[in-house]
């Protein structure tokens, strides 16, 4: 009933908006102001006109009885505004700079006089956002493509306030893979948002390697995002070029042959650190990781079909990277990625009011050799052939002077096949605990399809003189995410583990799991989707009392329902146990199924005070509440997905094959199916954000920004996998005193009585809260004539959970991964070290571009990151009853050992030459500009291949681009 009742809220609202914008936080940007006369009186019935190369045609609005106007929904853009009104002298005001998520504020005062008699006003453009309390970057125009970086949506995030990222691209080494990121501490959890449609895949990475250069803008919300954003990560929001009045173009080529390449991390000076090169196939120490290739081509054609009426835009991108891997010989295996991209998009204006817009963009990506390291060998890998599709139907309709409705229609789409480069039949999967590296085929191989319809509308509705203004605004969503994660079967059924570094040994475990027969996937036996259901509702009122204080006061509303589709389970490994079970049944029909479905609201309060009421200068308060994005981290509990099943194992006849169940000695656990129930009181996990900041607007279209934020995760929870035993839960209490490798520790473990009690449990952590403290600086200077700049500084205490689990989730081996330590629950034997830790980070990061006479132009772009908190790493000993699920713990405080610190600076010079109206621009970068090697990931257990390093910072390497622009 409660249920019910919150959805009836829900569609009232949905009524409202179909029977009726604020504030653009991921949507576009909103221009507004007060007209007063030289007296300071305020002029109602203003005409204020907007025109832009942005917008089709002219948009018009009046001011009210308060003297305010308001444009909501504009393209982002350079704008001219026209000030008229009977009696007054007409105002133009040029260059006035509109952003994504972003409300300008631009008063004027209007003379007596004629309206023959014309003002033109020449001054800064507005750069401080005095009504909203979002804070992060925006890139548009040179910012986005006239610096040095990877022209892909992680170069945006590696340059925006607050972020800090998990990888170092240097000259497009990073381009063929998703880089981790946090948000002021905030792993995951995400929007990420391209022209409307919502592409998140699963909690936090984007579904799409999108054309960068075909964004108009690239905006990153950090902090203070309003009701529009879900989840308490970033808001990354890109808006795709619309074309225009005039047939535009830009051909753009990249070229990095190796010869263009440098070297560094020699073994004698990574040595000399601490740390270990490995040693590659040929027997060669290789730290060093080079790009071998890399080319960029890009073409767009955007103008008009009918002017002013309607627009087109269309492009192609491809761009290939072949990279040299630490410890493998480029004679045996690199990592290549080929990567096409093709979008188009159609906007139409068939009246004043109306806008329509339709786009469409597909990308393929192929990954032959797929998570290769020194740790993971060719034949390992699982090749990748993936596509990706978006598209969207969008109607804008200018109800009134007040009101401003939009209702956007969508959908995601990714189809990713893995394909394994070894049979397993021959060369089985294994996997070393010592140093976590693996052999034989690559393990799980799968095939996934997903797909996320959408529907977002949105009104906004302008009240004035009601106790001072307000800006209401109400949406509602429908999100439908469905993920079919498939192990195909092309990997075998079986995996074998050993304690010891290599297969000289025999194998001392052994996991089977639930595929079939791979021939027959997809009919005999089948996949059932995980599914996640949304729907959202939303409201705000932004009351401005008076014209240097405003009140942002809203409420989302979301609901999840979590579960699975139906599914047909046939295992080939059906054995029975001597107990009368079977490692798995003979044939499963697993039915659709609910884990739960919860409601959450999550209110936000901002205050924005105009300290001097000349827009100018902005203190900023806020507090929000953000529900996760749950999406499909309950795939390792889909029964119609992969049940897993782990013995240990005693190699009877010495060929390390499994014979049948005599060599089984006993079950260390179980996940998925039923062996890992789902809390149905399960708490969305959610993050709480308060936040203060100072801002102002210096000479020359420039600020700098002060801010200070806390935020807090609550409720904390497993996502794709759990660490959770209840039944060890606050039993981890039994001293013992073990000798492992050489060194005694004092550790504790569950009683005896307690050792098969290894079942899972998809629920909230106990003391499942994380806090992060950030205080900020950060400088702005728009690029409005030759020269701009953007820096921001951080640091950062941290309160977290951190696991020394080797799986993927808790401990990464990827070369491309510069953070390998997860935020994870752990019940670890070792007291002296526990689960939670308190760490800190720092990050500087600058971006600036000048131009010089004869269209000489000169970019930086500086990043300094602290190296991650780490802690050598006792891998699982099989000496406790912990070991059954596993025992790997850290050896001290993770605040003790800091990696090396990463400085990374690249350069560009370019030279342009106008033809008409079209220039042609040729390009020099230089990435790693110090040639600098800082070690960025190693291995962390202990033993021989402790700090054996699996990635080094790329060095240094020039590029050649030359570019068309018409």
């Amino acid at each position: 009933m409660r249920s019910r009742a919150v959805w009836l809220v829900i569609v009232a609202i949905a009524c409202v908006l179909m029977a009726s914008p604020g504030y653009a936080q991921i949507g576009q940007g909103r221009l507004t102001g007060t007209v007063t006369d030289a007296q300071g009186a305020v002029l109602p019935g203003v005409t204020v006109t907007a025109t832009s190369p942005a917008q089709i045609g002219v948009r018009t609005a009046l001011t009210e009885a308060d003297g305010r106007f308001l444009f909501p929904g504009m393209p982002s853009g350079t704008y001219k505004l026209t000030f008229e009104l009977q009696g007054f002298r007409k105002i133009d005001r040029d260059n006035v700079i509109v952003v994504l998520g972003q409300t300008i504020s631009l008063d004027a005062q209007m003379q007596i006089g004629g309206l023959a008699e014309n003002v033109t006003v020449t001054a800064d453009s507005p750069v401080v956002d005095v009504s909203t309390t979002k804070i992060g970057t925006s890139l548009k125009g040179d910012a986005l493509i006239a610096v040095p970086n990877s022209t892909d949506v992680w170069a945006a995030l590696s340059e925006a306030p607050g972020v800090q990222m998990q990888g170092f691209d240097v000259g497009g080494s990073h381009k063929s893979q998703q880089s981790g990121y946090e948000v002021f501490g905030i792993q995951n959890q995400a929007r990420v948002v391209s022209d409307g449609v919502d592409h998140t895949e699963g909690v936090g990475g984007t579904g799409f390697y999108e054309d960068y250069f075909a964004n108009e803008e690239v905006s990153v919300g950090a902090l203070g995002s309003d009701v529009e954003m879900n989840s308490g990560g970033a808001a990354i929001v890109t808006t795709i070029k619309s074309g225009g009045n005039q047939f535009r173009g830009l051909e753009h080529l990249t070229y990095e042959p190796g010869s263009f390449v440098g070297s560094n991390a020699a073994a004698s000076d990574i040595a000399a650190r601490g740390f270990t090169c490995p040693n590659n196939s040929l027997g060669t120490a290789q730290c060093n990781n080079p790009n071998l290739l890399f080319w960029e081509g890009h073409v767009d054609l955007g103008g008009p079909i009918l002017k002013d009426k309607v627009w087109f835009y269309g492009a192609y991108n491809h761009f290939k990277i072949d990279k040299a891997v630490s410890g493998v010989a480029q004679s045996v295996a690199t990592d290549l990625g080929i990567f096409d991209n093709e979008t188009a998009k159609v906007t139409a204006k068939p009246g004043q009011n109306n806008t329509f817009i339709g786009y469409f963009q597909q990308g393929r990506k192929q990954k032959p050799k797929r998570g290769l390291s020194t740790f993971l060998p060719p034949e390992s890998v699982r090749a990748q052939d993936s596509m990706s599709r978006m598209y969207k139907g969008e109607w804008q309709r200018v109800i009134s002077n007040r009101t401003f409705f939009n209702v956007n229609v969508g959908n995601f789409t990714l189809d990713w096949p893995m394909v394994v480069q070894v049979d397993p039949a021959t060369r089985p999967p294994e996997v070393f605990r010592t140093t976590t590296a693996v052999d034989g085929a690559g393990w799980i191989a799968f095939s996934t399809f997903r797909k996320k319809p959408q529907v977002k509308a949105q009104l906004t509705y302008y009240l004035p003189e009601k106790g001072g203004s307000h800006d209401f605004k109400f949406g509602f969503e429908s999100l439908n995410d469905s993920y079919r994660y498939g192990h195909n079967g092309k990997s075998g059924p079986i995996r074998y583990s050993y304690a010891g570094s290599d297969a000289s040994g025999s194998p001392d475990r052994i996991r089977f799991i639930d595929t079939g027969d791979p021939a027959t996937y997809g009919t005999d036996w089948t996949v059932g989707p995980n599914l996640d259901l949304h729907y959202s509702g939303y409201a705000q009122d932004r009351w401005a009392p008076n014209n240097r204080l405003a009140i942002s006061l809203g409420v989302r509303m979301d609901y999840q329902r979590m579960g699975y589709g139906d599914a047909i389970r046939k295992p080939l490994i059906t054995d029975l146990l001597p107990d009368g079970s079977r490692i798995f049944p003979v044939s499963t029909t697993v039915a659709a199924h609910t884990f739960f479905a919860n409601t959450n609201v999550a209110p936000r309060l901002g205050l924005t005070y105009d300290v001097t009421g000349k827009g100018r200068t902005v203190l900023k308060a806020f507090y929000g509440r953000y529900y996760n994005n749950l999406a499909d981290g309950f795939s390792a509990v889909n029964p119609g997905g992969i049940s897993v099943a782990e013995f240990n194992f005693v190699d009877r006849n010495g060929n390390k094959k499994y014979d049948g169940v005599s060599e089984l000695n006993g079950l260390r656990f179980r996940t998925g199916a039923d062996s890992t129930p789902v809390d149905p009181k399960f708490k969305t996990t959610y993050t709480e954000e308060i936040s203060g900041s100072f801002e102002g607007q210096l000479p020359g279209e420039s600020s700098v920004r002060v801010t200070y934020v806390r935020k807090n995760v609550h409720d904390a929870a497993p996502f794709y996998l759990t660490n959770l035993i209840p039944a060890w839960v606050g039993k981890v209490t039994v001293p013992t005193r073990q000798t492992i490798g050489g060194e005694t520790f004092n550790l504790l473990d569950v009683p005896d009585s307690l050792a098969d009690s290894t079942n899972g449990l998809y629920s909230n952590f106990p003391d499942g809260t994380y806090r992060y403290d950030t205080v900020e600086f950060a400088y702005n200077k728009h690029l409005r004539t030759n020269f701009f700049v953007q820096a921001s500084a951080d640091y950062q205490w941290r309160d977290d959970f951190r696991s020394a689990l080797a799986n993927p989730l808790d401990r990464s081996t990827s070369p491309l991964s510069a953070d390998p330590i997860g935020i994870n629950f752990q019940l670890t034997p070792n007291p002296a070290v526990p689960n939670r830790q308190k760490t800190t980070t720092y990050h500087v990061q600058f971006l600036g571009r000048y131009t010089l006479p004869y269209e000489v132009g000169f970019s930086a772009n500086y990043r300094y990151q602290s190296g991650f908190p780490y802690s050598r790493v006792v891998p699982d000993c099989s000496c406790l009853n912990l070991s059954n699920f596993g025992a790997d713990f850290f050896v001290e405080p993770l605040s003790n050992n800091r990696s090396d610190n990463v400085g990374l600076l690249n350069f560009r010079l370019d030279k342009g030459v106008k033809i008409g109206r079209s220039k042609i621009s040729a390009m020099l970068d230089i990435y790693n500009v110090t040639n600098a090697d800082p070690v960025t990931n190693f291995n962390l257990n202990s033993g021989a291949a402790f700090k054996r390093v699996i990635a080094v910072l790329d060095p240094r390497v020039f590029q050649m681009g030359f570019r068309l622009e018409f």
